[in-house]
Order: structure tokens, then sequence, then C-alpha cells
């Protein structure tokens, strides 16, 4: 994988004039003369009005179906342009075309990249009880060192739509085994949790990314 991501910010000044007390007394003798109202300019002793602040403007969140790419050494999403109140399976699929495809040419030259091979084809068989059944090409190949991060793109971006939190992947409709991180393989479905590790920190915590409040 590429090199981690350095991100630096700059700082902004802020300046302010002071004034100083022999520049802003009061000139003349100190006599106080009382003004009647009716001689006082047009609306000066009228309360000013109170300021409004400009709206802010809307922030895009990331409470939306995804495709997770390789950024370094971290799986970052792209929005993939769905909503939330999608159907699932319409939404699920739609994502898994994007991920065989791999990302664009914008996205590539922005840093990302996919582990998941051309060959590697992925079909959504149905959703039922909140899991995505995604049947695996048996033609597919791909190296054990990638396989982990590529069953992860898969999880990660499958459970970003809404009313999917688990995965069984699939090949000729026979469950398989799967890694984790780590390496173990497991053989019931998985979860984002499963691979929360893969993700930039910030994106870790349950509820972080995707529809579903995972």
């Amino acid at each position: 994988m590429s090199r981690l991501l350095r991100r630096t910010a700059a700082g902004a000044l802020v300046l302010a004039g002071v004034c100083g007390l022999s520049a802003c007394g009061l000139p003349g003798p100190g006599d106080v003369r009382r003004v009647d109202a009716e001689d006082v300019p047009y609306r000066l002793l009228e309360s000013p009005s109170p300021l409004t602040s400009a709206p802010a403007p809307p922030r895009r969140g990331t409470k939306a179906p995804a495709v997770f790419w390789v950024d370094d050494e971290v799986l970052r999403p792209t929005l993939s342009g769905d909503d939330c109140a999608g159907d699932p399976e319409t939404v699920v699929e739609g994502l898994l075309r994007s991920l065989a495809h791999g990302p664009s040419e914008e996205q590539r030259v922005e840093g990302r990249s996919s582990a998941i091979p051309a060959d590697f084809g992925l079909e959504l068989t149905g959703v039922e009880s909140a899991t995505a059944t995604v049947d695996i090409e048996p033609t597919a190949s791909l190296g054990a060192d990638q396989l982990p991060v590529a069953v992860a793109q898969i999880v990660l971006t499958v459970t970003s739509a809404p009313g999917v939190l688990s995965v069984v992947l699939t090949t000729d409709g026979e469950p398989l085994q799967v890694p984790l991180p780590d390496g173990a393989l497991v053989g019931t479905p998985v979860t984002a949790p499963d691979y929360a590790e893969l993700l930039p920190r910030r994106l870790q915590a349950p509820g972080a990314a995707g529809c579903s409040g995972r």
C-alpha cells in the first residue's frame, strides 16, 4: 500500500486595534448638557436591531451509502450518490457494481485504489434479516495478502446500505470462510465492526458511517 497520507493545516492570525485612553477621551470641558429627545437626529435613540448570523452551510455527513477504497494504509468511504431511504437490494447492487468497476480515474489520481481485482465478480443473491448474501465468481483470482482487505472493502461497502448489518460471502451458493484483519477465518456472517480497525480512527466508532447506525 502507499505511504500514510499527511495532512497540514495553516493557522490564521487575527489582528485587533486597541484604542489608547488618551486618544479615546472626550474633548473639551467636562460639562454635561441634556438634549431633549425631539432634538436628537432621526432614529438615533432607537434600540439597534439584533445582529443575525448568516446560516451555516449544510454539512455533508457520512450517513449515506458509500464505497470503500484503499487509501494509503486505511479504507476510506466515497459517497455513492444513493441515500438511506433507497431499497436495500437496489442500493447494494449499485454499490457492488462500483466495487467491481474499481475507482474512477479521478479517484485514482486522488490516491484511491482497490484490493479487488478486475475478475472478482460480485453478485447480490439477496438480503434477509439484515444480512446480505454476496456471491463471488469461482474464477476470481486474489492473493492471500490482499484477501482480508478485499473482504473488508465488500463488507464495509455493503453494510453501508440501508437495512444491512452483516454479510455472508458465497461461491456457487456455498458459504465461504472469510478472513478477519488478523487472518483468522470465520464461517459466520461478518459485520462492519469486524473490520473497523482498517478504517481511519474517526470512523471506527459504531454508527460513524453508513445508513444502519452500525
